[in-house]
């Protein structure tokens, strides 16, 4: 028997994770078989440093023009990072974040005092990623790695924060042959 474990697909949406698990396996000369377990789990996650800072941020990306706004991150072999950060706008164009600069709480780590300091648009958006990943708690930047993207929403109202998480998993197909029969002459 062999057995191929897929995607594991994490969506979080405003506090809420949905799951989707699919598990390919296939029995002997047989086809695939699929089955899918979806479940929610319910938890309250944070990553705007505060309410205040949330608003002077999305009304910054508003006044862009932006329609959409993408971190997009990869990892994998004990490392990742952020790939690129940029907006849409209303007319679909994909455009550059403005070096403008906001006053953010920036995370940090351990026993460190939060500190706030100015810091531009890319860099808030990518400490919101991160705090998002972190909170979301999966393993994104080992082994096999992931991928995926924080995305603000302004076609909602109010605007809506998501994080696309797609995790890597190697898969094995194993295959065994008796060695020990003769051939026929």
């Amino acid at each position: 028997m062999s057995s191929i474990c897929d995607i594991l697909l994490v969506r979080v949406v405003e506090g809420v994770s949905a799951v989707v698990v699919e598990v390919f396996y296939k029995q002997a000369r047989q086809s695939y078989t699929i089955i899918s377990l979806s479940f929610n789990m319910r938890r309250n996650i944070v990553i705007y440093p505060s309410k205040s800072e949330k608003e002077k941020l999305l009304t910054q990306l508003n006044l862009l023009g932006a329609k959409e706004v993408f971190v997009e991150f990869r990892g994998g072999g004990d490392d990742g990072q952020i790939e690129s950060v940029y907006y849409k706008d209303r007319q679909d164009n994909h455009l550059e974040i403005p070096k403008d600069m906001i006053s953010w709480t920036q995370i940090k780590y351990g026993k460190d005092p939060l500190e706030t300091k100015q810091m531009s648009l890319v860099d808030v958006l990518e400490d919101l990623c991160y705090r998002a990943l972190d909170e979301a708690s999966l393993d994104w930047c080992n082994n096999e790695g992931g991928q995926g993207h924080l995305h603000i929403d302004f076609t909602q109202s109010p605007p809506t924060t998501h994080l696309d998480i797609g995790i890597n998993t190697m898969s094995t197909d194993d295959y065994n042959y008796d060695m020990d029969e003769e051939e026929d002459e």
